[in-house]
């Protein structure tokens, strides 16, 4: 019997030490020696057993319609969870795939009785778990009225080691300077990412052996701690947690527990300058750009992204243009102006809907190439029946093989030869039969496209001359447009969905690929 194996533990410090997983894991393999069953699959991961939210567990679930393996077997029944609703919805899923789960520390009933037995247990061990977090609250909490930082676990904040007995933070020399360094740099108005790629050159690492990126940076200078200013309930970084994300009224200031180690003066001079970043983001955000998400690079095939130069010009210009913390530019592509590839972007739209023979064109194409199928002179419903007959004489042929095989009228190797040949042929034709069917339901809906085309193509001309801001964003989204953009001109594509109201706009069950390419480039002076 082929199983598959599922360990989990709770704690980033679980996972690092490895006693919990690697013991889970084997007497898992222990228990399935013992057992004789083939492990096709082993996952072990870190992560709460109050969600059923978990990477590899979501892997093993998509798994399990595969029907590679008949078992799952884990250490005990929390390790699977610790939601007692969830652990229901697992085993009937398991159940309902005709898959065992069984468990090497106790005994995994499928009967009534048996998960109602399940069902208490998860609910105390998701009691346990509650108790726990209460418990490690109260502690933090302790922790808070000494005036000590309720952490430590981590690889801690950059500049400093943590003292496990006092519970404060230790100045560290070398990282003291770096970190005094990125501050004076941003002071002469250097910004986060020439700062992150200057220690990158410099091999400089951060806390974790990481290269340094442009966030770390950010996050890095706003932080108060590096003028002693501690708050708990307080994250600079992207992961937050319940309690970091409290609001800054609720945080609590923990005096002496963080030595500054850069200066008021310093710190007030590098505020000031992320405000005026701040605000001039502020009215850079104010500028629209429609075609976001829609253009690429004609050079690399980068995305194309809005830059407004001078408080005046709006402009597009490619990703690949500019270094990043991991890589060199990668494109010499220039600056395109927004009104210009904006309306020449709408201009092809709207030739692409007043053309429509070029659409029809396209379908035509594809009606065409269906046909192709079929032997010249014959429609689809009579090669349909055509080959379905040729099925049926197969089936009567192998019957009289048999016979003559059974009677011993001839010799049994040709026979069995003469019968797979004959089977063989059955299965192309059967392949061939529905193929034709789904060439024929193709071209009956390529078919009903022309009787809808102009209506649908009235309606969307009307959508683009009064079309807003939001509703161009809208109909770009609808017709799927994917422009690539130079400075030499623009190629636009996209599709036209066929269902379409004035008052219902649904996804196309037919689309229309061929009629926005190459529909002619504009060179800009």
């Amino acid at each position: 019997m082929k199983a598959v194996v599922y360990c989990r533990v709770s704690t980033e410090d679980q996972e690092k030490e490895g006693t919990s997983l690697k013991t889970q894991l084997a007497a898992c393999q222990e228990y399935c020696q013992k057992k004789s069953y083939e492990v096709t699959k082993s996952y072990s991961e870190t992560y709460s057993g109050l969600t059923l939210d978990r990477p590899k567990l979501n892997e093993l679930r998509d798994l399990l319609r595969v029907g590679e393996f008949e078992v799952i077997v884990i250490y005990c029944l929390d390790r699977l969870s610790r939601d007692p609703t969830h652990g229901v919805i697992l085993m009937q899923e398991f159940e309902s795939l005709n898959i065992k789960l069984e468990a090497v520390t106790e005994t995994v009933d499928s009967t009534e009785l048996g998960k109602l037995i399940t069902y208490i247990r998860g609910f105390s061990s998701k009691l346990e778990a509650e108790k726990i977090r209460e418990r490690t609250m109260r502690g933090k909490r302790e922790y808070l009225k000494r005036g000590k930082i309720p952490t430590g676990t981590g690889a801690g904040l950059y500049g400093f080691k943590w003292d496990k007995e006092s519970k404060k933070r230790i100045p560290l020399d070398y990282e003291v300077k770096i970190v005094q360094k990125a501050f004076e740099m941003f002071a002469d108005h250097i910004g986060y990412f020439n700062i992150a790629r200057t220690f990158n050159d410099q091999g400089i690492t951060g806390k974790t052996g990481h290269k340094w990126s442009p966030r770390t940076i950010y996050n890095m200078l706003g932080n108060p701690s590096y003028i002693g200013m501690t708050y708990y309930g307080q994250t600079h970084g992207s992961r937050k947690t319940k309690l970091e994300k409290r609001p800054k009224s609720e945080w609590i200031l923990l005096p002496d527990t963080t030595p500054p180690i850069i200066s008021k003066e310093l710190w007030d001079r590098v505020q000031e300058i992320r405000q005026q970043n701040r605000e001039l983001n502020k009215a850079r955000a104010t500028q629209r750009y429609v075609l976001r998400g829609h253009v690429r690079c004609g050079l690399c095939g980068s995305p194309l992204v809005g830059s407004f130069m001078n408080h005046r010009f709006r402009y597009y210009h490619c990703r690949g243009t500019y270094d990043t913390a991991a890589r060199e530019k990668v494109c010499n592509a220039k600056y395109i102006r927004a009104d210009f590839l904006e309306n020449e972007v709408w201009k092809k739209i709207r030739q692409a809907l007043e053309k429509r023979e070029n659409a029809l064109a396209g379908v035509n194409e594809q009606i065409e190439a269906e046909k192709q199928k079929l032997t010249p002179g014959t429609t689809f419903d009579s090669e349909i029946k055509k080959v379905s007959k040729q099925i049926v004489k197969y089936d009567a042929q192998e019957k009289r093989l048999v016979q003559l095989f059974r009677f011993s009228q001839i010799n049994p190797d040709s026979v069995l030869d003469e019968i797979n040949t004959l089977k063989g042929e059955r299965e192309e034709a059967r392949q061939k039969v529905d193929a034709l069917v789904k060439s024929k339901e193709l071209v009956a809906k390529l078919e009903n496209v022309e009787a809808k085309f102009d209506d649908c193509c009235r309606i969307l001309l009307k959508d683009l001359d009064d079309a807003s801001y939001e509703e161009k964003i809208e109909l770009l989204d609808m017709l799927a447009i994917a422009a690539t953009a130079t400075v030499d001109g623009v190629d636009v594509k996209g599709v036209i969905p066929m269902k379409i109201t004035p008052s219902d706009v649904e996804s196309a069950s037919v689309e229309l690929t061929h009629h926005w390419t190459n529909m002619g480039i504009t060179t800009w002076v």
